[in-house]
């Protein structure tokens, strides 16, 4: 049975602060395994699209890297490009976001910030992984090279998965490009040409040609989209959506590409879940909503399965904050299922998957502290 570990969201005092906070995860066993003296430690974040309001605090990730540099470790903040056009297409743009985003890299982190596939996306490996899905995935070549690693997945509403956490952020955060266009290549996008006001807001998000200026409504090749999903989160009336035929197999080739990761870290690994500011919306998107649940704190365990499953057990059992779309979605009670109601999408069977393969379980105990 693994343990999940939940720091409550109040803070009634300095010794609750978001910092005493940090310090209490670097106190727990499996965490701080990690921190050894002049060995590397990874840790991965997943900076949200500029736009993007509830975004993971800078302050978070910058404690965590001076106490573990301040153990003698040598730690590293890394991430993934995106696959659509954004403000994180590429390396010179991603280190922009973030500094425009907050984490200042030369005097915070030491210019440590670096991209897990490199500038361009190309720096990695094939490697063969389990599944039915992939047949194998390339791996960001830093992910390999690192000893440790710590993943930490602010938690949101996910489309397709239902919960963005710990499972989402180690299977495709640190693939490289050609990685996570092997995951997105079962979906399929279409357009619903009556809902489209030809507006254009998709347009700039496309990295391939896909989706064009067209009169009298935006044209859509599907022969050339790569499934980045860049139009589908910017489109403001819903014209673009997801087949949905490609939903569990896309949530499988996730798994198997955490799973893939998991098993080629030269370390071991722990997972840290930010249940504060949960939003509709994942952080990929160019805009946020709301939080739809109050802040619940935060999980971690070194079980990513049970982590996620943990999430997911606690957002349904949260109420709902009024003003949100839960609130819209007439899910404001305590046991409502609000991921289903707000994403038309569970985690139930990708969990079932990930168990299958090895990669965790539900099986928990959990500890609460704070």
């Amino acid at each position: 049975m693994s343990r999940v570990y939940w720091i409550k969201g109040r803070s009634q005092g300095v010794h609750q602060s978001i910092v005493s906070k940090v310090d209490a995860l670097l106190s727990m066993e499996e965490m701080s395994k990690l921190v050894v003296p002049k060995e590397s430690l990874a840790i991965k974040i997943n900076l949200s699209e500029v736009g993007y309001a509830h975004y993971l605090p800078p302050i978070v990730v910058a404690t965590l890297f001076e106490r573990v540099r301040g153990a003698g470790c040598f730690p590293v903040v890394t991430d993934g490009c995106s696959l659509f056009k954004g403000f994180r297409s590429n390396g010179y743009d991603w280190i922009k976001a973030a500094l425009m985003m907050g984490f200042s890299s030369g005097e915070t982190f030491d210019n440590q910030l670096m991209l897990a596939a490199g500038y361009t996306s190309e720096e990695g490996k094939f490697y063969p992984s389990e599944g039915r899905r992939l047949g194998g995935v390339e791996l960001g070549s830093l992910l390999t090279d690192t000893g440790n690693l710590v993943v930490l997945s602010h938690v949101t509403a996910h489309p397709i998965l239902g919960v963005a956490g710990a499972i989402l952020n180690l299977g495709l955060g640190l693939l490289a490009g050609t990685g996570k266009l092997r995951v997105h290549s079962c979906l399929e996008i279409e357009l619903d040409q009556s809902r489209c006001d030809n507006c254009g807001a998709c347009v700039p998000f496309c990295p391939t040609g896909a989706v064009a200026a067209g009169d009298p409504v935006i044209s859509f090749d599907p022969e050339i989209c790569n499934g980045c999903l860049g139009c589908f989160m910017a489109c403001p009336n819903a014209a673009m959506s997801i087949k949905p035929e490609g939903i569990e197999p896309f949530q499988e080739a996730v798994v198997e590409a955490a799973h893939t990761a998991l098993h080629n870290l030269r370390g071991s690994a722990f997972f840290i879940n930010f249940l504060s500011s949960v939003t509709p919306q994942t952080d990929d998107y160019p805009f946020s909503d709301v939080p739809f649940i109050p802040d619940l704190g935060i999980l971690a365990s070194s079980d990513p399965v049970a982590l996620d499953w943990a999430t997911y057990q606690m957002i349904t059992r949260s109420p709902g904050v009024p003003g949100s779309v839960a609130e819209s979605m007439n899910v404001l009670g305590k046991g409502d299922n609000k991921i289903m109601a707000i994403t038309g999408a569970g985690p139930e069977h990708w969990i079932e998957y990930a168990m299958n393969m090895g990669l965790g379980g539900t099986q928990c105990e959990l500890f609460t502290t704070g």
